[in-house]
């Protein structure tokens, strides 16, 4: 089950952006930014091509940044002057489409969405409204953040850092017995570039490394850092076998759900569930259960069902819980690996080429 596409895929259309036609080197192309990026990523942009006309919806962006997410920042835009620039988008580089939006942009044709996921897109009903429009991710630009995110969830609870944090807030010496990571089982659920790279830092650790993958239907042999790569109908057969179980497959109409009360059954006991993916391809309310009865040693969630996480859940106080704010793939350089993928993309645009991360409507990444 591959994780929202790999930024090496090329996908060909047809039209604008595949190669079809031959792209018209006079007609300008205006791109709309819905990113708070620095004057110098914006300039990059521009530099692409003559043709490229760039207008970003937070004109001064503040350079306090605590994640890519523009979250409650204001576009600095008027009502009319953001009108206008949607009228006249036929490019947008964005993390979210509002659906209104459509209503407005007559001349849009590409939307490269800047996280790795297109679900949220795809639910709101975009490309059934849209079908004409090009649809791309940055999937791959967070394989190096998630993937250290993964692996530091993992050593946090297999040297229990957890009792330990917690003993210090109470200012006990508190003695426990650490566990190690090597020699452990760790089943990827998804196979994308993020668990690739999980694949190899957990190899390295000395785990026994199994992949549970929806493009194939059945058992094939590893390749290098994997043992086994097991089809998604022997899911249960993979988990049985491993100490760790991380989510890392895309959320589409067949995923969601697919971490219930039957696989935290068949799970080994105490095993530690890891999700970076996102929330509804796990039973929270099964996930809460099998904690609270001991059936799972542990859980690290940077990913809910609904987000943020309510303050009345009760993940929030369960000690062997660790929870990070969807977290997992901030990281400084961010900003300048989704524009670099961009600027490729855009290039590839404006000369009729294949475009990377396209996104598949009947997959759903």
């Amino acid at each position: 089950m591959a994780h929202a596409g790999n930024s090496s895929d090329v996908n060909s259309v047809s039209g604008q952006g595949s190669g079809g036609d031959s792209p018209d080197i006079e007609r300008p192309v205006n791109v709309l930014v819905n990113l708070r990026l620095d004057t110098g990523l914006l300039e990059r942009i521009r530099a692409v091509d003559g043709r490229v006309h760039v207008r970003s919806i937070y004109e001064q962006p503040s350079t306090e940044r605590v994640g890519p997410y523009p979250g409650d920042v204001q576009p600095t835009l008027h009502a009319d002057e953001l009108q206008q620039a949607l009228a006249q988008a036929e490019v947008i580089f964005t993390f979210r489409l509002p659906p209104e939006w459509l209503d407005v942009c007559a001349r849009l044709r590409w939307v490269q969405l800047a996280s790795a996921g297109a679900d949220h897109v795809l639910r709101q009903g975009v490309l059934d409204r849209r079908p004409d429009l090009l649809l791309t991710t940055a999937s791959g630009i967070h394989e190096v953040p998630i993937s250290e995110h993964i692996l530091a969830m993992i050593l946090h609870f297999s040297r229990r850092f957890h009792i330990a944090v917690r003993a210090q807030w109470r200012h006990i010496w508190e003695n426990y017995q650490a566990g190690e990571a090597h020699g452990q089982t760790v089943c990827l659920v998804g196979y994308g570039p993020i668990a690739r790279r999980a694949a190899v830092l957990c190899a390295a650790l000395g785990m026994r490394v199994l992949c549970v993958r929806a493009s194939i239907s059945t058992r094939q042999p590893g390749d290098g850092s994997v043992e086994s790569f097991y089809p998604v109908r022997d899911l249960n057969t993979a988990l049985a076998q491993s100490d760790y179980v991380v989510v890392a497959a895309p959320r589409t109409p067949t995923s969601e759900g697919m971490i219930g009360r039957e696989q935290f059954a068949v799970m080994k006991p105490g095993a530690v569930l890891i999700n970076i993916s996102r929330g509804a391809l796990v039973d929270e309310e099964a996930l809460i259960e099998a904690l609270r009865e001991g059936r799972l040693g542990g859980a690290g969630l940077d990913v809910f069902l609904q987000e943020p996480l309510p303050p009345t859940s009760p993940l929030w106080d369960m000690p062997n819980v660790l929870i990070t704010p969807h977290r997992a793939g901030s990281s400084p350089h961010y900003d300048l690996r989704a524009t670099e993928l961009f600027c490729d993309n855009l290039a590839r645009y404006l000369h009729g080429q294949p475009l990377r991360n396209l996104v598949d409507p009947v997959r759903g990444y």
